[in-house]
């Protein structure tokens, strides 16, 4: 609770904002009094840039009654269930402040994703998943077949919140609404929209990669989401000039999604890193109500409110062991692996889409 005031989170992509996320965001005010948004940057689960930038989409959430929205990290967007999942409940417990968290659910059974949260799927001791795995099967059909129950993405999600909550040993209550049917969904919404940035837009930058893999022989097994066959097959295809989506489909195999393909082609071009586990060591926040800024002085977590030099100043200020930004002995910032990989993104995604804004000199959006 921030001064007696109960705070729901939620954890969204809003590509676009469609009435399902208004329901949430109704949904989660009857819960609590304060809300706060997990969003994906410029770049979704998916594996496909967002079809509106991070600060359009921050715009939209507090306009429809977000106090405060925070950007999930582009390694945590751009990776599995279970991590996209796990990372946003990290931050959100971070926080300190956070009560509930909301989202939705085919099932809308909270008991029963509970139990099915309670599985530990991800043993290395779990005999099952290694036979289904080595049947070729994707990680999406392996939780559906472990769980006997064929659950929608939404589930899978909504028992990894469940799952990632009981592992911190968090008392974040998590609460489930029903997804209605009725809705356009995001997929139908984002076909209607005609200006958006083309996955093809990275295909020359995805050749360049291959091809030095192939010829200065960089091993790019490191890169998270890549598998050995999945490596092997773009050492195999590094002649080709493909475009994103025709590689992308080229990659298609029995125990790979689309999605986790697209992800993993995405990371390679940003050269995220595999891990089991990503825990932001900041908090990036895009925008809030001024109604809130009063509650920032009373709370000590890591935040920025942008990536401009003052800003980092003034977080180091309140945060002098973070391990985000240090200076040197010239004064000069270092920033975090992530960090960088973020503003990078983003510049990356603002130079597509010919818009002239650089991360470093975009300041939260305050409304």
């Amino acid at each position: 609770m921030i001064n007696d005031k109960k705070v729901v989170a939620f954890i969204c992509e809003c590509n676009p904002f469609h009435a399902g996320h208004k329901c949430l965001i109704n949904a989660a005010r009857k819960e609590g009094d304060i809300l706060i948004a997990i969003m994906s940057g410029n770049f979704v689960q998916r594996g496909e840039p967002a079809v509106y930038n991070k600060y359009q989409r921050t715009n939209i959430l507090i306009k429809n009654g977000v106090d405060l929205v925070i950007e999930l990290p582009i390694e945590c967007s751009l990776a599995s269930a279970n991590i996209f999942a796990s990372s946003s409940i990290y931050i959100i417990n971070k926080l300190g402040f956070v009560d509930k968290v909301i989202f939705g659910s085919n099932i809308n059974d909270i008991r029963k994703l509970s139990k099915y949260a309670e599985v530990d799927i991800y043993s290395e001791s779990n005999t099952k998943i290694r036979e289904l795995l080595k049947e070729g099967y994707s990680y999406p059909k392996i939780i559906s077949n472990i769980y006997g129950k064929n659950l929608s993405p939404n589930d899978i999600l909504a028992v990894e919140y469940i799952r990632a909550i009981n592992k911190l040993k968090s008392k974040i209550i998590p609460i489930c609404i029903k997804r209605s049917s009725d809705l356009p969904t995001a997929s139908e919404l984002r076909k209607k929209i005609a200006k958006r940035i083309d996955l093809d837009s990275f295909s020359d930058i995805l050749n360049y990669k291959i091809l030095s893999a192939k010829n200065d022989l960089i091993n790019y097994a490191y890169i998270q989401g890549m598998t050995l066959d999945m490596y092997n097959s773009l050492i195999n295809s590094s002649g080709k000039n493909l475009s994103f989506e025709k590689r992308s489909k080229l990659l298609n195999a029995k125990n790979r999604t689309l999605s986790n393909i697209k992800r993993t082609l995405l990371c390679l071009v940003f050269d995220i890193k595999k891990t089991n586990s990503i825990k932001s060591n900041y908090i990036r926040i895009l925008g809030l109500k001024k109604s809130f800024l009063p509650y920032l002085k009373n709370i000590k977590i890591p935040y920025l409110l942008s990536y401009s030099p003052s800003s980092y100043r003034s977080f180091l200020k309140n945060f002098p062991t973070s391990k985000a930004i240090k200076q040197n002995k010239n004064g000069e910032f270092i920033l975090s692996p992530s960090i960088k990989q973020n503003i990078f993104a983003t510049n990356f995604y603002n130079f597509i889409s010919n818009n002239k804004m650089l991360e470093s000199t975009t300041k939260t959006i305050i409304l």
